[in-house]
């Protein structure tokens, strides 16, 4: 009778053991079921056209001479008449820039040399832009001899940007809202929101710059538009 009943006893343990096991695993399994939660991606972006309110311009001037110093002290003579005018049409001095200043020979084919060659340039920074054309006819007026620009910008582009970027987030809610709707689910909050890169990009238009009719002899100049672009991609809860 003992050997029986010794021999029946591992059998009841193994049996509670596995039921033990069962019971954990399906609690387990019950429980990751339940926590799981239903989401949607989307992604969206936005673009706003804004008028440049920055121009910047590089002028400067070229200068020959004898001898270097010769060269740079002629060159300094027009430099200065130069900025003079710079400010004259309203740009303040923190808006001026040295870029650069050089002074090098000249030489024949032969590798003499027969003379020297001085250059100044600065950068000018002009935050009245419908005033680029008269800045450029008055600038050169003065002497400049070396011009490059205007490139059109946006002192604030992060407001623009901000803009757009809000302008992003309102198109993905709609996007998420209109699909989960579409599939009898309601959108939850979202759970992560990823931003995706800024993008300024220049555009050309027909706006003509007004501020020409101050001088019949002004350059035209043409500010046209820049685009600021977002984009976002959104995780939302659904129920």
């Amino acid at each position: 009778m003992k050997r029986s009943i010794l021999a029946l006893l591992p059998i009841t343990l193994l049996a509670l053991g596995l039921a033990t096991a069962c019971d954990s695993n399906c609690s387990s399994s019950s429980a990751s079921s339940s926590s799981t939660k239903r989401t949607i991606s989307v992604s969206a972006d936005a673009t706003i056209k804004a008028k440049p309110d920055l121009a910047k311009f590089s002028f400067g001037v070229s200068t020959d001479g004898t001898s270097s110093s010769q060269a740079l002290n002629a060159n300094s003579v027009v430099m200065r008449k130069l900025i003079a005018a710079i400010k004259k049409e309203g740009v303040a001095s923190r808006d001026i820039q040295t870029e650069q200043v050089n002074v090098y020979p000249k030489t024949d084919s032969n590798g003499i040399t027969t003379g020297y060659s001085a250059s100044n340039t600065v950068s000018v920074s002009l935050h009245e832009v419908l005033k680029a054309g008269r800045l450029i006819t008055s600038v050169t007026a003065a002497g400049a001899n070396l011009e490059s620009g205007p490139t059109f910008s946006l002192e604030r582009t992060d407001l623009t940007y901000e803009k757009a970027l809000n302008e992003a987030l309102d198109k993905a809610h709609t996007k998420a809202a209109s699909m989960a709707d579409h599939v009898g689910l309601k959108l939850g909050k979202p759970t992560t929101i990823k931003e995706g890169v800024e993008n300024v990009e220049r555009l050309y238009s027909a706006d003509t710059m007004t501020a020409s009719k101050a001088t019949s002899l002004a350059v035209p100049v043409k500010r046209g538009r820049v685009e600021v672009s977002a984009s976002v991609s959104v995780v939302y809860t659904m129920s």
